[in-house]
Order: C-alpha cells, then structure tokens, then sequence
C-alpha cells in the first residue's frame, strides 16, 4: 500500500495528466498545421488562379500589337486561334469610335452588350496607358456567367476577350480539386458563387461565411469555425486581377482524430522509454541538432561571404566545436585567397585596358596613318595612270584601302573608347548604341535620366565595359529585336540597366556556377562590377528577355 501511494498512484496520477495534457497540446499543434497547411494550399491556389488570369491578358497584349491594321483584323483573329482559345467567350477588337471591327463570335458580343456596354469598355480602357490589360467584373449572359480582359494598342484599336471564370477557375484548381473532403469555393465582389467544392455545411450563407468577406478586400489568412459536426479550419486568400476570393475549409479533426487515439496510449506503454526517450532528445537537442544549427546557419553566411560569422561559438559537443574550428581556419584561408585574386582580377583587368590603350594608340597611329597614306598614293597613282587595267586595279585598292580604314577604326573605338575619355560616359554609351556590332535587325535604345555628371575614369571605363559586353551578349545569344540601356543618375548613386527582348535563359543561382555553365561573358560583369564596389542583378527567364541591374554608390 505505502509502495502503492507513494509511487504507483502518483506515478499514474502524473502518467493521466501528460497523457490529457499532451492530447490538448497535441489537439491545439494539429489544428495549427491544419490551418499552416491550408493557408499554404489556398495561397498557391490563387496564386495559380492568378497566373491563368494574368496569361490571359498577357496573350491579349502581344495580340494587341499586331491589330494596327484593319485588313489584318479578321486574319489575325483566325492564324491566332489557338492562342484565343482560352476565350470561350469570343474575342472582338473595337475600334476608336466602339465599333465591332473584326470578331470570332458576332452574335455573343451582341447578345452581352449593347452600345452602352461597349462604350463602358471603352471608358475603362481610356483610362490605362495602352498595352495595358483591365479585366471585368463577372456579369450573367443569361444561361452562362463571363468575364472579360480588354487592352488597348497605340492606334486606339481595343482587342477584348471573354472568357468563362468555371473554365479558368478548373483549370487553376487542378492541385486542390482531388482533395476529399475539402470544400473550396470562388466568389466575387457580387458574392456570385464562380465555384465550389463540397459543401459549406451549417454556414451557407456566403456573404456571412468567415474568410469571404475577408478574401474580397484583398486579406490572405486563416480563421477556425466552430459547427455542430466539429471545429472546421477556414483559409482564404484573394484572386487580384478580378477581385475574386478563393475560401478553403476543413474540418481538422478528420485529420487529426487517427494520430490522437494513438497518443491516448503510447504514453501509458513506454513511460520508461519515453522518459529515457525525453532525456536523451533534451540533449541531442542542446548539445547537438541545435549547435549543428546554428553552424548550419553561420557557415550559409560563410558562403554568402560574411566571414565573421564563423567565429562566434556555437558551443555542443566536442566534435563539433572542433568542426567550428577547422571551418573558421578555412575561413580565414578563403578570405585571404579572395583577397588576392581580387587584387589579382584588378590588376589582370587594368593591365588588359593598358594594352587596349597601347595597343589602339599603335593601331591609330602606325598602321591607320599608314593604310591613309597608302591609300592616298593609289589616288595619286590613278590619277597619272593612263593604262584602263591599271585604273581598275587602282579603283579596288582605293576601295579596299577605305574599308580597312572603316574597319581599324571601329576596332580603335572598341579596344579604347575614346568618347568615354574626351566627353564621358554617357557620349560613350550612347555611340555604343549606334555603332555597336550587332545584326541589322537589332535595335539599341539609350536613355538618360537624371542630371549627368563625371565619375572616375576606372567607374566609368568599368560601367562602358560592363554596357559593351552585355549588347554584345544580346546581339550573339540573345536572339532579340530590341535592347535598351538606361543610365539613372541619382544624388548619392548610379544605376544602369540593360535588358532586352530576347529568348532569356536560366539564370545560376550562384554567380560560381556562370563558368560552369559557360557564361564566361556573364562572371566578367560581376567581376568588373566588384572591382568599383558596384551590385549586380540578372534576372532571365526563358521566353521572358533579360535585365541586368548594375547599382553603384557614389558618395
């Protein structure tokens, strides 16, 4: 009895209060993962909801381009078939005054509006630079909901397309729709149902229903709704484009129920192993996971280049400070071996500028003096010549003569760009883009913002090289119609920009990984970059063009 009380009923009185404890803690943690899970799936769903919408409008906008003129309207709807597809609706494309020019689907668009409704349209696309999509509010046709995304093009032409939102909303639900017993739904601002999923259960109601409301003014979240059949989890996020709402709801006990009955027993089996077990994780947990941890994280810093980082102690084990020790040695090395190929880099690029220079003063005034001259004696020889095979002879040295002259001087300008050096960088950039070599379908566009001023001539030789490699890269891989560099000068830095229109690429997530790959063009801008302390970004996607940003503080 004494071996009963003082350690048997205790023991099991304490044994009652972790398990019913542990079940609460344990009921609250799968509500919460229910709901992170379900805000997660909600999100991306919208997001994808999202992606459809913005394809949409962005096919309209390639599209709106090409309708410029009015004989080509009714070619251009049928070879872009396949691409308007997407619009179940139709697709018409309006002219300045609202008339109907060209469209797949005549008696749809009058059926849905009337001269009022297309002047609504008009209205709207007035009121948004051009090339730019809007996208309707859902209205009912009378036996079937639509939408639709207009854009207007520079000649004031209007290409609208109409779409179905059951159609898009499937489409972009694909991920959630196999989900049992999930119930999703889509509303509008109207509180139309676009969609639905299941049943909503003791709240039917959808303008009352929790999250609705909430997903229509643009919120993303999660909130807990209790019904007779249990506590549902309800998430919602909104659709921008369209001002829709997505509503995700889920009863998380149906998720939960299994692994709760099983932590009802577990605990009243193995309470030696569990104390044991509780022991050991405390110090796995100190000693070990959360050292490791946080080295985990100091040596991502390491990667990124802070080389600090390393030396604060993370404690744990002794294998592992002594893990810490041999990383913060090799810090050190790498520091030191960065350094110097960094002053190796500097002094590799500047001693490469000094031989273009010496080299382009030779090129200019020792073989271009002299193909001038020997070009001038041809004339002379031409003129005293009398014998008509002579003449002809000469006439192609002369022409041969001027080309190599033509030729040796763009080759001067490239090995050192003498605009840059007499009137600054932005004279020289902008002759890069008129006389850069490039194929002849490759436009380069220049602009200048900001008041111009003089940078140091090592700044300002870095950011021409870093323009004249990277319309060099556009017009050999790029496969573009059109770049553009832009050149902002702010009060306290410099910004410059290059992208193109081009096919795009993927992009090393690392700048290590450029001559890995073979984007050897690519690391000399980040090296040049690095060299006069500047950041450089590229962003590329494939199909999508590529930016380069090059950012300089000039203090």
């Amino acid at each position: 009895m004494q071996l009963f009380l003082v350690a048997v009923l205790p023991l099991t009185v304490l044994l009652l209060a972790v398990t019913f404890g542990s079940l609460s803690l344990h009921h609250r943690a799968m509500r919460s993962l229910v709901g992170d899970r379900n805000l997660r799936a909600v999100q991306a769903a919208a997001g994808s909801l999202n992606q459809e919408v913005t394809h949409l409008g962005e096919i309209l906008e390639i599209l709106s381009f090409q309708a410029s003129e009015p004989g080509d309207l009714n070619r251009l709807l049928s070879e872009q078939s396949k691409q308007l597809a997407r619009f179940t609706g139709g697709v018409a494309i309006l002219g300045p005054e609202r008339q109907i020019l060209a469209s797949n689907n005549d008696p749809l668009f009058d059926r849905l509006w009337d001269e009022e409704g297309w002047k609504k349209v008009s209205l709207e696309l007035t009121q948004i630079e051009a090339g730019q999509a809007i996208y309707s509010q859902t209205f009912d046709s009378g036996d079937q909901i639509f939408a639709y995304a207009a854009v207007r093009n520079e000649r004031g032409n209007s290409l609208v397309g109409v779409f179905s939102p059951a159609v898009l909303i499937r489409d972009g639900l694909k991920s959630i729709a196999e989900i049992e017993p999930l119930t999703a739904v889509v509303v509008d601002q109207d509180y139309t149902v676009l969609y639905r999923k299941g049943s909503l259960g003791a709240e039917e109601s959808i303008v009352g229903h929790p999250g609705i409301a909430d997903g229509l003014s643009g919120e993303s979240g999660i909130t807990y709704l209790p019904t007779r059949a249990g506590e549902h989890v309800v998430t919602y996020s909104p659709v921008p484009p369209l001002g829709w709402a997505l509503m995700i709801e889920e009863s998380w006990e149906d998720v939960a129920s299994p692994l709760l009955r099983l932590t009802q027993f577990a605990p009243l089996v193995l309470i030696p192993t569990l104390v044991l077990s509780l022991v050991a994780l405390w110090f796995a947990l100190r000693q070990i996971v959360q050292p490791l941890q946080a080295l985990q994280a100091k040596t991502e810093d390491l990667a990124q280049g802070n080389f600090n980082s390393i030396r604060q102690p993370v404690g744990g084990v002794p294998e592992i400070r002594l893990l810490q020790s041999a990383l913060e040695h090799m810090a050190k090395e790498l520091k030191a071996a960065q350094e110097s190929l960094h002053t190796y880099i500097g002094a590799l690029t500047a001693g490469v500028e000094n031989e273009r220079r010496n080299l382009a003063r030779e090129l200019h005034d020792d073989t271009l003096q002299a193909i001038i001259g020997l070009n001038q004696q041809s004339q002379i020889a031409r003129m005293r010549n009398q014998n008509p095979e002579v003449e002809k002879t000469l006439d192609q040295m002369i022409k041969l003569g001027r080309q190599t002259i033509v030729n040796l001087r763009r080759m001067v300008r490239g090995l050192r760009p003498i605009y840059l050096e007499d009137l600054g960088l932005v004279t020289a950039i902008e002759m890069l883009a008129t006389e850069a070599e490039r194929p002849s379908n490759l436009d380069v566009h220049f602009k200048l913002n900001g008041l111009e001023r003089r940078l140091k001539p090592d700044v300002e030789m870095a950011l021409y090289r870093i323009s004249q490699e990277a319309v060099s890269n556009v017009a050999r891989h790029a496969g573009a119609a059109n770049a553009w560099i832009e050149l902002t000068f702010h009060p306290d830095h410099v910004t410059l920009v290059i992208r193109d229109d081009g096919k795009g690429f993927h992009v090393p997530t690392d700048s290590a990984n450029f001559a890995r790959q073979g984007h050897y063009g690519l690391l000399g801008l980040y090296e040049r970059a690095e060299l006069i302390g500047a950041q450089i970004s590229i962003s590329s996607n494939p199909g999508e063009g590529t930016t380069i940003t090059t950012h300089l503080q000039d203090r």
